[in-house]
């Protein structure tokens, strides 16, 4: 009666009871295959990973061929940090044969320790992509005409590539670097807005267990009308915690500056942030992320350009067998700035939220279509500064 309530409680998703009820009981009964193995089932879902080892191996010294004890010892050695012992336990469980739902757990830590070892190694990852779209305010006007400003819509094509990778240079650290280049060219009316962007960057990662630091130094150089529009560079630093197979958490800090044509433009950059994600049994993935910062002018007598910011931003994606995922993100930012304008006589002060919706479409190996949506629209209490744009790709 005990073992069937605490497997009904671990169902519920009340494992620490289902635990707290079967851990008096355990000097009695340990060795009894049927109680060791329910009370590793709720130590492993109560985050007691250390118990769950103990228990899943006496209960497979007593019945070595009991695939759900050795997919619970599995999974605990993953969440201890022991991805060899866990994936050769896991893949053992899997071969044995396993219920259906049991299968589907063991396969996404598989897939997540595979990842992990591949992320962990030396490795170089490079797409192409090409990109139709229509952007219904390329210029990002005013929404009401101000000034003789008005939104100009445009169609538009891009082409762009990344080349990533990942060199170890010992068993914990590895060398990381990436770089990239985008262009997008508009119809004949909106020739003035076509832009391209270089981007890379270089830095080095140490893993330890479920944790791993990351340091990197990018930079980036855009144009517009093929003429200079901005430059920056930051030094940022991550750190990035795996709680387990399905959650992980990160923080960051980024220091940088922004450089443009206008030297009065240029700014310090100071952005923190962190973020959660997690992915369920039914593959839905999800994320939270929050983020302070500011920017500091580096002339002097004109600090009304820069600003305070405040933002976050959630996103899901889930997935419809290999071939499909449903994605979507919505995004907010504050921006308060630092002095009054010096022709509106107010301090500005901005509010955005923007929305993308859309799909991965696989339909062959090596090829991704992605239709996609954004809206993005500014509300300022300066006039100039309000916009609304819609954007329709498919890349």
């Amino acid at each position: 009666a005990g073992l069937d309530q605490a497997l009904a409680l671990t169902q519920a998703g009340a494992a620490q009871q289902a635990f707290e009820l079967l851990e008096p009981m355990e000097m009695e009964r340990s060795g009894d295959p049927d109680f060791d193995l329910v009370l590793g089932i709720a130590a492993n879902q109560a985050g007691h990973h250390t118990r769950a080892i103990f228990a899943p191996e006496r209960v497979l010294m007593v019945s070595p061929n009991n695939a759900r004890a050795r997919a619970e010892l599995g999974h605990a050695l993953y969440a201890l940090g022991d991805n060899a012992g866990a994936k050769s336990m896991l893949g053992q469980a899997r071969a044995q044969g396993i219920p259906t739902e049991a299968a589907r757990t063991i396969d996404q830590l598989l897939q997540t320790i595979d990842r992990i070892e591949s992320e962990a190694g030396s490795s170089t990852r490079a797409y192409v992509e090409a990109m139709l779209g229509h952007d219904d305010n390329v210029n990002s006007a005013p929404a009401s005409k101000v000034f003789g400003l008005k939104p100009v819509a445009s169609g538009f094509s891009g082409l762009g590539f990344q080349v990533s990778g990942r060199k170890a240079i010992a068993p914990r650290w590895s060398v990381i670097g990436s770089f990239g280049a985008v262009s997008r060219a508009h119809d004949a009316n909106a020739l003035t807005y076509d832009s391209s962007q270089l981007d890379a960057a270089l830095g080095a990662s140490y893993r330890a267990g479920r944790d791993e630091y990351t340091a990197a130094l990018p930079a980036d150089n855009s144009t517009i009308a093929n003429a200079p529009a901005r430059s920056g560079w930051n030094v940022t630093g991550e750190w990035t915690h795996r709680l387990d197979a399905f959650r992980q958490f990160n923080a960051y800090a980024q220091i940088g500056q922004l450089s443009y044509p206008q030297k009065t433009r240029n700014v310090d950059r100071y952005v923190f942030g962190a973020g959660y994600g997690q992915q369920f049994r039914s593959e839905l993935s999800v994320y939270a992320s929050a983020y302070l910062g500011q920017e500091v002018t580096s002339q002097p007598g004109v600090g009304h350009l820069g600003h305070q910011l405040a933002g976050g931003r959630l996103g899901m994606q889930q997935p419809f067998g290999s071939k499909l995922a449903l994605f979507g993100a919505l995004s907010l930012e504050d921006r308060r700035y630092n002095g009054p304008d010096p022709f509106f006589l107010s301090t500005r002060h901005d509010q955005q939220w923007g929305i993308t919706a859309g799909a991965h479409w696989i339909p062959a190996k090596a090829w991704r279509i992605t239709p996609q949506w954004n809206y993005l629209q500014t509300v300022s209490n300066i006039s100039t500064s309000s916009s609304e744009k819609q954007t329709l790709s498919v890349a």
